[in-house]
């Protein structure tokens, strides 16, 4: 696992049904961050008011992601190269992304989120074990602690909801992440390959989740 994990999918903005058109208004603001907000309230539904994210919901956090990272997920889902049949979480984001009005909307979103304190450390990462052992390659771009790299494009991982992260991966490998026209989804979707099995898979999405 050499490349960049592209997991938001959560990490977008998230909320209402798949399919949804209808645009929503931009709202009389003067600052980025302003109008992030007000876009914002209709993703706290599924993300959390503090982009804590809702596990319950399927629904990733948000808060310490780069706004880069966040924006580029958005327009991903935008695009249609992120979501669609297959993904049945990831689907809903289709519609909430395309209902945003225009590109300059996805990087309000992104400013207001990076403004968000992500939520305080709970649990620390186990020593050893498999989990341990196939995040090696991973720590390249993601950081020894899951803290992730703005520059590579990678997120931080370390206390994302670990059945995300898994369920990610097994997107990567299905083809249904990664598509043509994603470059950094399409490096995970060949690092996801490597893993050897699904118990691989769930032990490094456990152990990267309770990174710290």
């Amino acid at each position: 696992m050499r490349a960049p994990v592209i997991f938001i999918g959560a990490a977008a903005v998230v909320v209402a049904a798949a399919g949804c058109s209808t645009a929503t208004p931009a709202p009389e603001a003067s600052s980025p961050v302003a109008r992030g907000r007000a876009y914002y309230t209709t993703c706290q539904g599924c993300h959390g008011n503090a982009g804590e994210g809702f596990a319950g919901m399927k629904a990733p956090r948000l808060a310490g992601l780069p706004p880069s990272y966040v924006a580029e997920q958005l327009l991903l889902y935008r695009k249609d190269l992120r979501g669609g049949p297959a993904d049945f979480q990831g689907v809903q984001m289709n519609g909430r992304a395309k209902a945003l009005p225009d590109e300059q909307a996805l990087q309000d979103v992104a400013a207001y989120i990076a403004t968000l304190p992500p939520p305080p450390a709970q649990v620390a990462a186990a020593k050893g074990g498999a989990g341990a052992a196939l995040y090696e390659s991973c720590a390249a771009c993601h950081g020894a602690r899951g803290e992730g790299n703005a520059e590579l494009g990678a997120p931080p991982l370390a206390g994302t909801d670990a059945d995300y992260l898994a369920r990610q991966l097994r997107n990567f490998r299905k083809g249904i992440r990664g598509r043509e026209g994603d470059e950094k989804g399409r490096q995970m979707a060949a690092a996801a390959a490597v893993l050897p099995d699904e118990a691989a898979i769930d032990a490094v999405a456990a152990h990267a989740s309770a990174l710290r």
